[in-house]
């Protein structure tokens, strides 16, 4: 074969801004072949179509996808369903991401309410009796702890709990002990046989910025909101901590934010 044309390893990994070694794992990993080997000095060759799929290879790095998923678009001639699922995820997760971080920057206390969509989560649940905030925290510790001593392995969603109430509905707060369920989110594809899986949901949210005088405001916020707009639960409620003492010891009470998340039906 004509070499003239061609290039060898240093000049198409100079012309993608990448090692020799990186290359030469996009062979290994099948996502690359050269378009000539030469039989005695064992010496590759490349051409402009390589190093143009070299570049669409670290472009879809670049974005997150995995060399699964970038091997598999190349297999399937170039159909890009399963990219877009993936990114399309991936920006989901962003942008609660980024919704998170407009929490935690939040300086004033205070209470928002909107209709909301819950994603799916998977957890451990563990059921536990009482209705103050040092128990359901003792709960929520112990049990942490629990999960990790197991081995479990843990998402970086929030902590919740799910409560068997009903008084915030009826314009009070109750002092009656109920049953409440301390949930640890983990990976669903690590998941032990323990786990449940909660599905996506529409339901109303209640988010609550500033340290714990305010909360029981929050949960009668919640009951009015629902007669308000003659909406029907679905399920017990949810509290999530998404900025609360667990996650961190520095952090000022002023800035905790949880959000009262109550299931409805469509």
């Amino acid at each position: 074969m004509d070499t003239k044309k061609l290039f060898q390893i240093t000049e198409a990994a100079h012309a993608c801004g990448i090692s020799r070694s990186t290359l030469m794992r996009m062979e290994e990993k099948g996502l690359l072949t050269p378009v000539y080997i030469a039989p005695e000095s064992g010496r590759r060759y490349y051409d402009n179509h390589n190093i143009a799929r070299i570049l669409q290879i670290e472009k879809f790095r670049a974005m997150g996808l995995s060399q699964e998923s970038i091997a598999d678009y190349f297999a399937k001639g170039g159909e890009a369903s399963g990219l877009l699922e993936t990114l399309t995820k991936r920006l989901h997760d962003l942008q609660r991401s980024v919704e998170e971080i407009h929490l935690r920057a939040e300086e004033n206390a205070g209470i928002s309410v909107q209709l909301m969509t819950v994603p799916e989560v998977t957890c451990c649940m563990r059921r536990f009796e009482g209705h103050t905030i040092d128990e359901k925290y003792a709960a929520m510790y112990d049990f942490y702890g629990e999960c990790v001593s197991k081995g479990y392995i843990l998402s970086d969603e929030p902590i919740f709990s799910v409560s068997d109430r009903r008084d915030y509905l009826d314009g009070y707060i109750g002092k009656t002990p109920y049953p409440f369920w301390m949930c640890v989110p983990v990976r669903k594809d690590k998941a032990p046989d323990e786990a449940v899986t909660m599905p996506e949901c529409r339901a109303l949210s209640v988010l609550y910025h500033g340290d714990y005088s305010g909360v029981d405001g929050a949960w009668l916020a919640l009951g009015r909101e629902v007669k308000a707009r003659g909406l029907t639960p679905a399920d017990y409620p949810r509290v999530l901590g998404i900025v609360a003492p667990y996650t961190g010891r520095e952090i000022e009470a002023r800035r905790y934010c949880h959000r009262l998340v109550l299931p409805i039906e469509d």
